[in-house]
This record gives C-alpha cells, structure tokens and sequence, in this order.
C-alpha cells in the first residue's frame, strides 16, 4: 500500500569516510518519489528527532548535496544515545506532528537497536508508518551483512598507515606497534595484514580482541621477528588483552551505553618490548583519522554506502518496514555484491567477530581466507576526492518550526 507523506533520516553513532554517501543515496532515491513531500535530516541523530531540530534537505543546493557524497564524517552530526522508552515515545510525538511516514537511521549496533525500537512502537501506535535501518560502522561488526559502509575506507587507512609507518621502522631498525580501533571485533586491525606482501614486509605480528594473548609468547613472538627481519612491526586492536592479566589502558569513564572508554595499549605494549628486546620502540595510535581520512576513501566502499542508503529509501517506498539494508557478497574474484535485506531484530544489539579460522594457528596474524574477503573491499580513491587539501561543503539548513513544547529528557 502506498504511504504518502515527509520522510526523516538520522546519522549515529561513530561518523566513517562514507556514511553521507549513504545519506546522499537516500535523498536521491526520494527525489524521485512523488510519496515523500519532504525529506528531513535529523540534527545530530535521534536527538534531533526529539528535540525537532531537523532541517529539509530537499531545499539544499543540488551541488553540495552531489559533493557531500564524497565528503568524510556525519553532514547531519550525530550522537551517542542509549533511548528510553520515554525518548521513543517522544519520537513518536514528533513524527506525527510533521507527518513524517518514513524514518531512516544509519548506524552500527546500537543504532539499529535504536531504529528496531521506534519500529516496535510504531506497530503498537495509531501512526502508520515505515522504519529501515542502514548499515554503518568501521568496526565491521554488524551481523548478517557481509561488510559494513565505512569499514573499507578505514581499513584502507588502516593498512597504509602502518606501511608508512613501516617504512619509519625499518630505515633506523627499531620496532614499531600500531594500534588501531577495534573493542571486540578485530576486523579493522586484520586488514592492516592487507599491505603485506612478502615475509619480510610489515606487519609482522597481527592481534585481535577475539583473541586472548599468552605475554611470554608474545614477546617471545615479537623478539623473533626483530632478529629475523632487523626491524619489527606489531598491528593492535584497541581491544587486546592478555590471557590472566589485563593492560591499564581502559578509563574509569564509559559512554552512554556503559562501554569504558579504551586507550593506550600500544604505549603499554612498547615499553613491555623496548625492555625485552633492546631496541627504540615507537608507538602510534591511529585514532579518529581511520573513520575520516578522506585520502584513503574505497571506491567500492563509496558505492556501497550509496547503494545502502538509495535502496533503503526504495524497499520504505515499497512497503517494507522493520528492516535494514545489507551487503551480499556474490564473488571474490571478480569481486561481485548486491543489497539485500534483513530484520532489524536480527542485527540490533549484535556483534560479528572475526571467526576463529580466519586467525593463524599462533594467533598472532590473519589467514589468506581473510584477505581474500578484505582486499576486494578496499579499491580505489574515487577521482571525485580532490587529493589537495580540501574545502568540503556545509549544509545551509533550512531548520523546521517547531510544533510542540520542548523537551525535557529525563536525567
């Protein structure tokens, strides 16, 4: 049945090189719609919903919108809100106040729980609307899809960084350990095994989060490289641990959703090396450049995240409702993929690591069947990213009048 009225889109959680492309897919796709009236873009995710801070995007010039495809980070701003079943309702209020039929989030884990809650409320109210949720994070670890918008940009950024890095390492012969996001799922830190080409090459040791590492092992491991290649290399999730002892490298402090902030365990690592074996050893931390160091954006990631966003505008249209849009890999080589769908209960709130034979025997690096499903992801940089330094544009924002009082979430 057709559904007539405004659409609402919303960006959260952690920003990627792509996520506006997701953005700019979906507005494009209901451009062509005489259902949707008008298109609003949510001003920092569902707290914009809440506090009916949106803006119409279908008034915003049709050349910023075409370059904000290519431009890194959340045009729309976003956030980190664990709702209540308060804000939901809020929500709700606000929906039927701008008659808004369509909603569209584009986030991780916890966003699709989000999403996957305003779904379950709108089947229980009077509104008749249509919720779809699309895929984003760089961590990779959204379940049922076979990859995520923005990790394969990230990853790109990733695996240079640490060749570059590498290069550092090797020119005065010391030991280099990179760390690089990755809380519980260790896809992120595995692609930098992506640049390795030869033995000799870097990285030399890879840990992931799924894995729990044996520390006399691991300097045994880290001593051996150094010897055999007269500079060392280590690739680090964010996340790693020991098997009986745990690095200080978590905060006292933790975001909305009670995740303790991590850090630091590069540092940790170098000094424990540096003692072991004799040699200067250098420590980076990647940081918030993986999710938007635009240089490093994959053409396939781009037209993924576009595709994403486009469709789930057109499976909303169709009828179809509670779901997300996913990526469906139909080939290696070549490389072939299609987006396909999934209920959001099916993903909200869920993580996919990285299976446990997709990690070497020592449990130190990834195996070829990992590559094999990275590397096709990573492509190319898009001709439409300037490679000088850039001028990104900014949306005017046309900002919609308020229809209710303000809101006063509870504390």
């Amino acid at each position: 049945m057709s559904l007539k009225g405004n659409a609402c889109i919303g960006q959260s959680g952690g920003p990627s090189i792509v996520i506006n492309a997701s953005l700019v897919g979906a507005v494009q796709a209901a451009e062509k719609s005489e259902l949707v009236d008008q298109f609003f873009g949510a001003a920092n995710g569902v707290s914009g919903v809440m506090n009916e801070k949106m803006f119409d995007l279908f008034r915003e010039d049709d050349e910023v919108l075409k370059a904000m495809r290519y431009t890194p980070s959340a045009a729309l701003g976003t956030c980190r809100i664990k709702v209540t079943e308060a804000d939901v309702a809020r929500c709700m209020e606000v929906f039927k106040a701008h008659n808004i039929r369509y909603f569209f989030y584009n986030g991780g884990n916890d966003s699709q729980l989000t999403c996957h809650q305003i779904s379950e409320l709108a089947k229980q109210s009077d509104w008749d609307m249509r919720v779809v949720g699309i895929p984003k994070t760089i961590d990779n670890d959204l379940v049922v899809t076979d990859n995520c918008p923005g990790f394969a940009s990230a990853a790109r950024y990733a695996a240079a960084a640490v060749q570059f890095a590498a290069r550092d390492a090797m020119a005065f012969g010391q030991a280099e350990i990179v760390e690089v996001m990755g809380r519980h799922a260790g896809w992120l830190t595995g692609a930098t095994a992506v640049g390795r080409k030869e033995d000799w090459m870097a990285p030399h040791l890879v840990y992931l989060p799924e894995v729990k590492v044996d520390p006399d092992k691991f300097l045994a491991d880290c001593e051996a490289c150094y010897k055999q290649y007269g500079y060392l290399v280590v690739a680090v999730s964010e996340g790693f641990t020991f098997a009986e002892s745990q690095l200080a490298t978590t905060s006292d402090k933790v975001d909305e959703f009670g995740h303790a902030r991590l850090g630091g365990v590069a540092e940790a690592l170098g000094k424990m090396v540096e003692e072991a074996i004799g040699t200067r050893v250098r420590t980076d931390k990647l940081g918030n450049l993986q999710r938007c160091f635009a240089y490093c954006m994959s053409d396939v990631d781009n037209e993924q995240a576009y595709a994403a966003g486009y469709a789930a505008v057109e499976k909303a249209l169709a009828g179809e409702t509670d779901i997300m849009t996913t990526i469906v890999r139909n080939s290696d080589d070549p490389y072939e993929w299609e987006i396909g769908t999934t209920s959001l209960m099916s993903v909200a709130d869920q993580t996919k690591l990285v299976p446990a034979e997709w990690i070497n025997a020592d449990q130190n690096g990834v195996t070829e069947e990992f590559i094999r499903y990275v590397a096709p992801l990573l492509g190319k940089t898009p001709p439409q990213v300037p490679m000088d330094i850039p001028a990104y544009p900014v949306f005017q924002r046309h900002m919609v009048e308020p229809k209710l009082e303000k809101y006063q979430r509870a504390k």
